[in-house]
């Protein structure tokens, strides 16, 4: 079996046979229509995506109304992928095609950071295989036929993985570090936790050794995420925001009915006008049709039914919230066979946070040079990150798909040894003999 694996060509013809499984799933959809203008542009959250890229492609101008003027509803969605996706549009309308230079980008980064995981002095190439199961991780190839932005920002968090991987004593920081990070969230809001979370990490690592480098990254980092909010309050003068729907998804997360009624498959599907009965006159007179005005009503209205409750009532909520939250299963129906297979990945995800969780019980200090523990601090980072951004808004099955690479590789880089252990038994009873 050792023999074998050392073989390029066999790498290649199994990366080639799980390739083709997503493949698969493309031209499924293709033969479905889910590539025509008349079906992809009327899905909500992904046609939004394709209206914004489509008018930064013809008209250089952050909007969805298909013109040169900026619009409040299309800061609904976060920046980077539609700005992304407006370079495909460059290309061609073709939104098959576009799917397919998705792939392409998407497969890209992904085996840059396989390789750049490979180059680690303590991961031999007979232990890459396992790795190759990131292809049929079935939470991101759901979302990586589609144009919505899970999947990009799947991708991006496994290259940050990487890129923080090869830190070590002798080499303790990297440019691209701030960068990712920063582009991350301007990719997917909900990331910012997990990011605040392993950036702060980074920065203390090298604080003491490389003060200057701290400083720096830390305000590449900032101007960065700076320049979207900065870019809102000059084009809209009505305050500086990431994204529009910071109000509704902060009242989708605090109202009456999420202690009966909350799911981690449903939670987004609530509705967020249930507070604006507590929001105050001022600003319900305000709204006047602005996406902007009516997000801070959500936001005013969600203030005004957190200072109402009781803090029993917000422990409840916040309990509903996080438990349903690590649920691998889905609280409503998800039929189908990605769906199912889901499941067993995030039990599987579960355990890694158990591992976080013994390791954290060890007396024995974190080592920054030990690849275990570097994926520790980024596992102890994802689950802080879920467990703040449940608590602030919600979160649920699709939001968390974000995390899907970057938990699937820390588990195989946390049982290495134990899963190719397991591999070659099987080769040999089953296979061989």
């Amino acid at each position: 079996m050792k023999n074998l694996l050392k073989a390029n060509w066999f790498l290649f013809i199994l990366f080639a046979a799980l390739i083709s499984v997503k493949i698969y799933y493309i031209n499924l959809s293709f033969q479905n229509g889910l590539y025509s203008d008349e079906i992809a542009y009327n899905f909500v959250d992904a046609s939004h995506y394709l209206k914004i890229a489509e008018n930064i492609s013809e008209f250089n101008v952050y909007s969805d109304n298909n013109s040169n003027i900026a619009t409040e509803k299309a800061t609904w969605r976060s920046p980077f992928w539609p700005w992304v996706l407006s370079l495909f549009f460059n290309l061609t309308n073709n939104l098959f095609i576009l799917i397919i230079l998705k792939f392409i980008l998407e497969l890209s980064l992904m085996v840059f950071a396989l390789l750049k995981i490979k180059n680690n002095p303590s991961i031999k190439k007979i232990y890459f295989l396992p790795f190759l199961l990131i292809f049929l991780e079935p939470q991101y190839l759901k979302y990586s036929i589609t144009f919505l932005s899970e999947s990009f920002t799947a991708v991006l968090m496994m290259v940050f993985l990487a890129f923080f991987l090869s830190l070590n004593i002798i080499k303790k920081y990297h440019i691209a570090i701030p960068i990712l990070a920063s582009l991350i969230i301007l990719a997917h809001p909900v990331s910012i936790f997990f990011i605040l979370s392993i950036f702060i990490i980074y920065l203390l690592y090298n604080v003491k050794s490389n003060f200057k480098i701290s400083i720096l990254h830390g305000l590449l980092f900032s101007i960065i995420i700076l320049v979207w909010p900065i870019r809102n309050q000059m084009t809209f003068n009505k305050g500086f925001y990431l994204t529009a729907s910071q109000g509704t998804t902060f009242s989708i997360g605090w109202n009456e009915k999420v202690s009966t009624q909350f799911t981690n498959v449903n939670g987004d599907l609530a509705d967020p006008g249930l507070n604006l009965k507590y929001a105050d006159i001022f600003y319900i007179k305000n709204i006047n049709n602005s996406t902007l005005n009516l997000s801070k009503a959500y936001t005013n209205g969600t203030i005004n039914f957190l200072k109402n409750i009781s803090f029993k009532e917000k422990i409840k909520i916040i309990y509903i919230k996080i438990k349903s939250n690590f649920n691998p299963f889905p609280e409503n129906p998800k039929p189908g066979f990605l769906e199912e297979l889901s499941i067993l990945f995030r039990i599987i995800y579960l355990l890694v946070f158990v591992q976080l969780i013994f390791r954290l019980f060890n007396k024995e200090k974190f080592n920054f040079n030990s690849i275990k523990d570097k994926t520790f601090f980024i596992v102890a980072s994802v689950l802080i990150g879920q467990i703040l951004m449940s608590i602030y808004i919600y979160t649920g099955l699709r939001f968390n798909s974000i995390y899907s690479l970057t938990m699937l590789t820390c588990f195989i880089l946390l049982n290495l040894k134990t899963i190719n252990s397991l591999i070659d038994f099987i080769w040999k009873k089953l296979i061989i003999s």
